[in-house]
């Protein structure tokens, strides 16, 4: 049986298409401010954006205390998704880190966190709890321009 891709759908035959090491997925995602975490809910799958900041190793991000994603957050696997692209080249990259997840309660990272630079939540409210997610794999592709 042949399959046929739907119209304006594009596949990839790897021309162009590059697995990035993992090396250089940590330098694009302590570059990037902007994320998206993803869960999967009672409900079904979630994604939300958010601020970040990558803090010893894991991504940090600030929510509200009573928020869906801080319930998600506690003590289960999120992943955290950042990516960048050029409409006019067609050109582009995306990282994915999939890790467990938890608050920071630790008082001492809570005020180191507080006296950073970031991550400042763009969202209108009070998001004073900070989630850390510590990936366990972290893949990501560059697509260039062919």
């Amino acid at each position: 049986m042949t399959t046929t891709p739907p119209r304006n759908i594009t596949t990839l035959s790897g021309n162009g298409l590059r697995e990035l090491q993992v090396d250089e997925c940590l330098d694009l995602l302590a570059q990037s401010s902007i994320a998206r975490i993803a869960w999967c809910g009672a409900d079904g799958p979630r994604i939300v954006p958010v601020t970040i900041a990558l803090h010893d190793g894991a991504v940090v991000f600030r929510t509200m205390a009573y928020s869906a994603l801080a319930g998600a957050a506690r003590g289960s696997t999120l992943a955290v998704e950042v990516d960048g692209f050029d409409l006019a080249t067609r050109t582009g990259w995306s990282v994915v880190a999939v890790g467990s997840a938890d608050t920071v309660a630790d008082p001492a990272e809570l005020v180191e966190l507080w006296r950073q630079d970031g991550p400042e939540p763009w969202a209108p409210g009070v998001r004073t709890l900070f989630v850390r997610v510590v990936p366990h794999r972290i893949t990501g592709r560059r697509i260039a321009h062919r």
